[in-house]
């Protein structure tokens, strides 16, 4: 079976922002990666260079910062006060430190992440940036299986492995 929409496409891959860098990501065959294809869980670009490959292909591509994470944006480094970060009235003073990762949410609710990249006084400056922003994405991996998706996987936009249909 090919990789297409509505299939469940399981790999190994590592991920580089330089041809010959260091690894920055990877799914090994013992804890691979699988996705629902055609269901916008993964970069576009990543699924057309998977796209009408079956299992055994190996596969080595480059995606573009802009077929990626996007570009830099200097705007979506932000300064924070640190009461921001505070629960009942005390400032999480343990969750600030240079290079966290911190759990934040807009206005209306909605959970996002951004990462500390400096501590002034009583300011914080987070980078709401992807970390990949800005930079080319180098895939190289083996494709492991293409399957058909079954129906609670299609109602649901994503992969249940081993009868799992918990939502994390």
């Amino acid at each position: 079976m090919k990789a297409g929409n509505n299939t469940v496409v399981k790999i190994t891959y590592q991920l580089r922002t330089e041809p010959n860098g260091d690894i920055m990501d990877a799914a090994d065959e013992t804890h691979p990666f699988s996705f629902l294809f055609g269901h916008s869980n993964v970069l576009d670009g990543f699924e057309k260079n998977l796209e009408g490959l079956i299992a055994g292909n190996q596969f080595n591509f480059e995606l573009s910062a802009e077929n990626g994470y996007g570009e830099y944006d200097e705007e979506a480094v932000v300064h924070l006060d640190k009461s921001v970060f505070s629960v009942d009235g005390v400032v999480q003073d343990d969750m600030l430190f240079i290079g966290n990762i911190v759990p934040l949410q807009d206005q209306h609710g909605n959970p996002f992440q951004g990462r500390v990249v400096d501590i002034a006084g009583d300011k914080v400056t987070i980078d709401l940036n992807h970390p990949f922003a800005g930079k080319p994405l180098f895939f190289n991996g083996v494709v492991l299986e293409v399957r058909e998706a079954n129906p609670v996987e299609l109602e649901h936009g994503h992969v249940h492995e081993h009868g799992d249909h918990s939502h994390h």
